[in-house]
């Protein structure tokens, strides 16, 4: 059961946005392969918060 843990989390870090690049230049895992997992990713939409629900942005705003 760890070892899926394992290669879950390893597949995890190899598609990373902030390091798929590199991952692709190094020959770990192929375009192809980055868009067929970018497919198959769940659409998280609805997690999406609009922007007014946030009223401690304005506070933010005028700390900048």
């Amino acid at each position: 059961m760890s070892s899926t843990r394992e290669s879950e989390a390893k597949a995890h870090r190899l598609f990373d946005v902030r390091t798929i690049e590199r991952s692709i230049k190094k020959g770990l895992v192929t375009r192809k392969d980055y868009e067929k997992h970018l497919k198959a990713l769940a659409d998280s939409t609805e997690k999406v918060a609009p922007p007014e629900e946030h009223p401690d942005d304005d506070a933010l705003e005028g700390q900048a």
